[in-house]
């Protein structure tokens, strides 16, 4: 079994994924540029009842283009982004690639949501584009 783990800056929040990432991508929607304050939001999608979370994450909702709510989970303290969660997936997270201990364990598969893309954030050119 794969195991991931890791938090936000200031240690208040805390998580452990017991499962494989089914999905990891970079999001280049503008709710995801504007959480990230960059260009994308790289994140991986894990089944929700594989994720503990100790700490207590506060929660923004948004309409996004898809018309789903989609939920951004941050640190109450630091601010760190840590998951997302959307109506449209209720039975998954999606997890903040930087928040983990080892961020250099994220691989991603595919670009999502390149029509909002930025000029200035260059991502992997081999990726495929959705």
């Amino acid at each position: 079994m794969n195991k991931y783990e890791g938090g936000c800056a200031c240690g208040e929040i805390r998580y452990e994924v017991r499962a494989k990432p089914k999905f990891s991508f970079h999001c280049q929607c503008r709710q995801c540029q504007r959480i990230t304050g960059t260009g994308h939001a790289s994140q991986f999608m894990v089944p929700k009842d594989a994720v503990t979370i100790r700490g207590r994450l506060t929660f923004y909702g948004l309409i996004a283009d898809s018309g789903n709510t989609v939920s951004s989970g941050f640190c109450p303290i630091c601010g760190s982004p840590i998951l997302k969660k959307s109506t449209g997936y209720p039975e998954v997270l999606f997890v903040h690639a930087a928040s983990l201990d080892d961020p250099a364990s994220f691989k991603p598969q595919k670009i999502v949501w390149s029509a909002s893309k930025q000029p200035w954030d260059y991502v992997d050119p081999t990726l495929e584009t959705l």
